[in-house]
């Protein structure tokens, strides 16, 4: 699933104090090849993917080894990757390069524990601007930059053709009128709902921005969802799975939206490309389109999932740290990694190209010039899994009202920012 997934935060393991901190650094010397390219070993973490996905980064690295032989890559994909990544900053032995997912970057950033990059971004003269804006922001704190991403995948609307027919829809919902119309008329007593919405604030989230509300504030320090924005798009969302229109994933014993919609138990769902190779194993006959997410009161909002390839600031190479990540995150490396089409290229010189290649997820890279990080700032994991995921699931267990989940997720959200 998306890189957004579930990190476990640790709060106590990323409080740890590090030599090189968010200050302001020197520029450093012109590299030479003494300096980039003497002889070393990187070790670069990331999460355990797909074989298909592992195979092609090995493949990336190695192109990246043939350019620079003296730089030598060890990657080390692992599972329980966010504790694995704050249990090794702590102890100090968190590999030179690694993967920081958007939601978990402003504990690390704030912290200290990543090294700034803009040094290097200048001396070398890296086109930072052809970044999708909101991308690189998800790395940036106090006007620094703490990585660069490497990739990164927005929600989309899918729906199910043939369903569509049955019940005389001939195109995708574009409004969320449209889509309440919709996942009535698709919804079959008990057999198919018309929508899948997860009481989670991944998925939520993306209709707040839709209302023209946001998550926090602009400097990520208190939280901002509780506000009329936010209830009416609560009010919608909610309200699908209210009138029997929508269900979630446990009410129908499956396993996340793209299962439910797999097994033909929901005819629309909320996803992002990740959810093409997961159909094409367990679905391959069911007839799908992809169309934007509906625009709501005030236009069109969606998430971009994003991650960064990010440097430890205690790295004692931090030269060839600096070269791999700019090789990864530079043109070729990104156009070679993102040519599977499981996720989009973070820079906007490679659209064109990817768009070309992978013509039917055009819904899904139209969302750049719109979509918002996934992020809450520090303590942002902390309060998506201890806050505002129990209190919308009690939303939908009908425990809570809409009004009380928003200033509950406010006031929790809140102390947890405040301890940050």
């Amino acid at each position: 699933m998306h890189s957004a997934g579930r990190f476990v935060l640790m709060a106590a393991m990323v409080t740890v104090l590090v030599a090189c901190g968010p200050g302001a650094a020197p520029t450093p010397p012109p590299a030479t090849p003494s300096d980039a390219e003497s002889a070393v070993t990187l070790r670069l973490m990331g999460w355990a993917s797909s074989p298909e996905e592992d195979r092609l980064l090995n493949e990336v690295l190695a192109e990246f080894m043939t350019q620079h032989p003296s730089i030598q890559v060890k990657f080390e994909p692992v599972p329980e990757y966010a504790t694995k990544l704050q249990t090794d900053l702590a102890a100090g032995t968190a590999a030179d390069v690694f993967y920081v997912d958007s939601l978990l970057a402003p504990d690390l950033m704030k912290r200290g524990l990543l090294m700034t990059l803009d040094p290097r971004i200048e001396r070398d003269k890296v086109d930072i601007d052809d970044f999708y804006p909101p991308l690189l922001g998800a790395f940036r704190w106090n006007g620094k930059t703490y990585g660069l991403p490497k990739d990164w995948s927005s929600l989309a609307l899918v729906w199910n053709l043939e369903r569509a027919r049955e019940v005389g829809i001939d195109r995708p919902p574009a409004t969320w009128d449209e889509l309440r119309t919709a996942a009535a008329s698709l919804t079959r007593a008990n057999q198919v709902f018309g929508a899948v919405t997860p009481p989670e604030l991944p998925r939520l989230g993306a209709f707040i921005y839709q209302a023209g509300g946001r998550l926090v504030s602009d400097d990520r320090t208190t939280m901002a969802l509780n506000s009329p924005e936010g209830l009416q798009a609560l009010e919608l969302y909610y309200g699908l799975y209210r009138d029997g229109h929508a269900t979630t994933p446990a009410d129908t014993g499956t396993q996340w939206p793209g299962d439910t919609f797999a097994k033909g138990r929901a005819a629309l769902v909320f996803e992002g490309n990740w959810i093409f190779p997961f159909l094409k194993k367990d679905a391959p006959g069911l007839g799908f389109g992809i169309a934007e997410l509906p625009a709501g009161p005030k236009g069109k909002g969606t998430f971009a999932f994003t991650v960064s390839y990010s440097v430890n600031a205690r790295t004692q190479q931090a030269e060839a740290a600096w070269t791999l990540v700019r090789y990864l995150t530079g043109r070729d490396g990104m156009r070679k990694w993102t040519s599977l089409g499981l996720a989009m290229p973070a820079r906007k010189s490679l659209e064109t190209e990817w768009g070309t290649q992978f013509k039917e997820r055009e819904p899904f890279l139209k969302a750049a010039s719109y979509a918002h990080p996934w992020q809450l700032g520090p303590g942002g994991q902390e309060i998506n899994d201890k806050v505002a995921t129990p209190a919308l699931q009690a939303v939908f267990a009908g425990t809570m009202s809409p009004r009380e989940a928003l200033a509950e997720i406010e006031r929790r959200g809140n102390e947890i920012l405040a301890k940050q």
